[in-house]
């Protein structure tokens, strides 16, 4: 087993808070759902950061962004509104070879989200076809009680890996990780922390760059206002997903706007407190600062709120985020959100299987799991609709295409 890290060690790299340097003092207990967070700050909990990243953080700008940096920005945001290409760097396996007598237990946060039911359908999918011995997902709600069990339930089961996709929170469960690890289970964190982050407690964390997602929201929006950016940034402080997207953000308005061209405000809320409270956050910020031109949300859950705040409004603010279900897909589609950074629930999916194999096959492990993202607008999709024969039901293959499976296919020596 590959501990990445201890709890004790943990305490000396978690990033407790990452305020955007260019947002406002003021301080706003109703608008942020957590005390003692004001709204003028994104904020990061139990995400872990590399001390290469803490190096590089951006300084703001002294200067206003020039045109020549606002034209390096758009071609960098055309490289992701083109349909990716299967661009693994890592090594063939022999896939059924490695799967053949194992058992794979995915746990999710909460097995009855959209997002998360579309890539357990596809991880079926994809253990399917490598002929895994048995494949087992667990029937979580959301609850710590429906982690545990399906903890407690993968040692009974005797499986042999681990999953644990989304957003939870190892520290509850260090007890029943620790004791499925006792029994010779490997444990995988995936879909949460960026690669270069290792996620405490989990003997593997699958690396994915999202960091990217948030870069690419900020640049967006950049380019839109011409440098003068003026931000509402929505952050969901359940999702270490979310944090983490919003450090990328954060990372690159302060390297471009900082306070020198423009200002961002933040909203920090749980998914508990968001049905309640998002909408007159979300009022409160905008009649609070009139120059407001553009709303990022960095967890989909939230979209449908923003979006219906605004038309209630009468507000024409437009709202980007990020997403993978098919109804973040639908709110580009129709214009409700003007872009999207969008993650594929398929690649996703094969990802991660990808990953447990070449753990459990004691392969090479690459630096970072290619798993794509597309900038998507309404036009963009209008074309790949198109593309795609004029059906629009499947946003995942319309967004991304299939060929990724003949590149796994090919990984693998199926």
């Amino acid at each position: 087993m590959k501990k990445f890290i201890s709890a004790i060690a943990l305490s000396a790299v978690i990033l407790s808070v990452l305020s955007l340097s260019a947002c406002g003092d003021e301080q706003n207990s109703e608008a942020s759902v957590e005390e003692s967070i004001p709204v003028s700050s994104v904020v990061s909990e139990n995400v872990q950061e590399s001390s290469q990243e803490t190096s590089q953080k951006s300084q703001s700008p002294k200067t206003a962004i020039s045109s020549s940096q606002i034209a390096q920005i758009k071609s960098y945001i055309s490289s992701y509104q083109k349909m990716p290409e299967f661009n693994s760097k890592a090594g063939n396996i022999d896939a059924r070879s490695i799967a053949q007598n194992k058992t794979v237990t995915l746990i999710c946060d909460n097995a009855n989200l959209s997002y998360t039911k579309l890539v357990v359908e596809q991880f079926k999918v994809a253990s399917e076809a490598v002929k895994f011995a048995k494949t087992i997902v667990a029937k979580t709600d959301g609850t710590d009680d429906s982690i545990n069990k399906a903890l407690n339930n993968a040692v009974n089961d005797k499986s042999d890996i681990i999953i644990l996709f989304g957003n939870i929170n190892k520290d509850k469960f260090s007890t029943n990780i620790e004791y499925a690890q006792a029994n010779g289970i490997e444990v995988v964190s995936a879909g949460c922390i960026t690669a270069g982050q290792n996620d405490h407690f989990a003997d593997y964390t699958m690396p994915v760059d999202y960091n990217i997602m948030g870069r690419t929201l900020a640049d967006w929006a950049i380019t839109k206002t011409d440098g003068k950016l003026y931000a509402l940034a929505i952050n969901c402080t359940d999702s270490v997903q979310s944090n983490t997207i919003a450090t990328g953000f954060k990372n690159e308005f302060d390297k471009y706007i900082g306070d020198v061209t423009g200002r961002c405000h933040g909203i920090n809320i749980s998914y508990a407190e968001a049905e309640k409270n998002l909408s007159d956050s979300i009022e409160k910020a905008v009649k609070e600062d009139k120059n407001i031109n553009y709303i990022i949300v960095f967890d989909e859950n939230m979209i449908n709120e923003t979006v219906v705040t605004l038309e209630q409004l009468g507000l024409k603010i437009p709202v980007i985020s990020t997403g993978g279900s098919d109804d973040a897909f639908a709110s580009t589609q129709k214009g409700s959100v003007e872009m999207l950074v969008a993650q594929s629930y398929e690649w996703t999916a094969y990802g991660i299987v990808d990953y447990a194999l070449r753990i459990l096959g004691n392969a090479d492990i690459p630096k970072e799991q290619y798993v794509p993202f597309r900038v998507l607008t309404s036009d963009i999709i209008k074309d790949e609709i198109a593309n795609f024969g004029g059906i629009s039901g499947n946003f995942n293959r319309i967004a991304f295409g299939s060929y990724f499976e003949y590149g796994y296919d090919y990984l693998w020596q199926l």
